[in-house]
């Protein structure tokens, strides 16, 4: 590693944050049960007007990564994804929609739907090397971690525990098909009262959590599975007035193990501390979805877990959610670290990217 502090810090602003933050996104487990404003059911009206639109973009043979909100028309629903838009960047930072007509239709049109319904949203980008913008997360008998195909298995292709942490997006989200046999339980946590408890309990922590980490790559950089990133991705970040959060400690730890950028006992503890608790019982909210449920999450705000699952013998009664990308527009404003997650060997496209592109193609 060649990359001196200095440049780290052109990269964020260098300076640890400290003072509470009180906003909508700092919630505890209990303000979740208690307020349903951020789930979103859909209506009758609203559930024909989308099957509407699956049926106008299959006569009209629009190819999937051509749907776009100018034609799949939502005149009723955009108005709920607009709710849901400022609920995830000015409220709680999750949303839940419920009622997507999933049962008795096929992938292809389930995936033009979901697309059709996000691109309200955000710009739907490439999630893995392969270009998929429609991600299946299954299990697919693989071990997280292990090489296939010259890059590192993503949790999301096992049926393995994965703690919390969140995507390389402005925002997630998350179909739910088909449910487990058994598990498979999502969590979500404020990552805004994280960054609220530390500073409270533990503020000796957050120089080390400000300053951030070098990432594997996991071989999709187009450099080998030692390539890391560039420079430190901190894992809380202020800027513009607006705190911000990016977290995935298995890739951290991979980075340290292959990339030479091994970790500190001070890193250890500091990201220990977050382990333990995203996973206390007051701040994570725990959910079952059900077919049909998509849950939205800005990533800025909010870290994501998930149980390990066991599934059917049957096929086509195996867990399956689809994920989508989204970078988007009305997200607030990032420093350049935080900007790339993945750094500038990414292949994922930056929000400003994702936008340019947008707008080429109008």
């Amino acid at each position: 590693m060649n990359i001196s502090k200095e440049h780290d810090m052109a990269l964020n602003n260098g300076t640890t944050f400290r003072q509470h933050v009180a906003e909508p996104s700092a919630w505890k487990a209990e303000e979740l049960r208690r307020d349903p404003a951020w789930v979103y059911p859909l209506t009758t009206a609203e559930i024909t007007e989308l099957e509407t639109a699956l049926q106008a973009v299959k006569q009209a043979d629009i190819p999937l990564l051509a749907i776009c909100e100018y034609n799949f028309p939502l005149p009723l629903t955009s108005r709920k994804l607009r709710d849901i838009s400022r609920q995830l960047e000015d409220g709680r930072g999750i949303a839940l929609l419920r009622g997507v007509p999933v049962a008795n239709r096929d992938l292809a049109d389930i995936e033009k739907l979901y697309f059709g319904l996000s691109s309200y949203l955000g710009v739907v980008i490439a999630q893995n090397t392969k270009g998929d913008h429609v991600g299946h997360v299954k299990d697919e008998g693989l071990k997280w971690g292990q090489v296939s195909g010259g890059e590192l298995v993503r949790g999301y292709r096992t049926n393995a525990y994965m703690p919390f942490h969140s995507d390389p997006t402005d925002r997630v989200a998350l179909l739910c098909v088909q449910k487990a046999k058994r598990g498979g339980l999502s969590s979500i946590v404020s990552s805004t009262s994280l960054y609220n408890e530390i500073l409270a309990t533990h503020p000796e922590a957050l120089d080390c959590l400000f300053r951030g980490f070098y990432y594997s790559l996991r071989g999709e950089g187009n450099g080998g599975i030692a390539q890391i990133t560039d420079y430190r991705i901190p894992l809380f970040d202020y800027f513009a007035g607006k705190l911000s959060s990016r977290y995935v400690r298995k890739t951290i730890e991979q980075g340290a193990a292959v990339g030479g950028a091994p970790l500190t006992e001070e890193e250890r503890s500091a990201l220990d501390l977050v382990d333990m608790l995203a996973k206390r019982d007051d701040l994570r909210f725990d959910m079952e979805f059900e077919p049909g449920d998509i849950q939205y999450l800005n990533n800025h705000v909010a870290f994501h877990s998930r149980t390990g699952f066991e599934d059917h013998e049957q096929p086509a009664m195996r867990r399956h959610l689809m994920r989508i990308w989204l970078q988007s527009e009305d997200a607030r404003p990032l420093s350049p670290a935080m900007s790339r997650p993945h750094g500038s060997r990414s292949p994922f496209l930056s929000r400003e990217q994702a936008l340019k592109k947008k707008h080429a193609v109008r």
